[in-house]
């Protein structure tokens, strides 16, 4: 019975993806992007990744340096 499910719903996503794949190509929006607004846009995408470095460089401040972490001594590698 399961088999049976399985081989009608694969029939459907078959019947369906014809479908779409014979649609015609969608047509371009209507509301294209001016080069005033993609200036404006990208204006907008300096300051927020600005204000996310200096954001970000404050957090490393705060947090302080990163420990150097040293290599353990020979001595204390070599037993007895």
């Amino acid at each position: 019975m399961t088999d049976e499910r399985l081989v009608l719903a694969v029939g459907r996503l078959e019947r369906a993806i014809a479908r779409l794949e014979a649609l015609p190509p969608p047509r371009p929006s209507s509301e294209t992007v001016s080069r005033g607004d993609y200036a404006a846009l990208e204006a907008r995408h300096r300051r927020l990744r600005d204000s996310t470095a200096s954001a970000l460089a404050g957090i490393d401040r705060l947090i302080g340096p990163e420990p150097v972490k040293s290599a353990p001594a020979e001595a204390e590698q070599v037993e007895g």
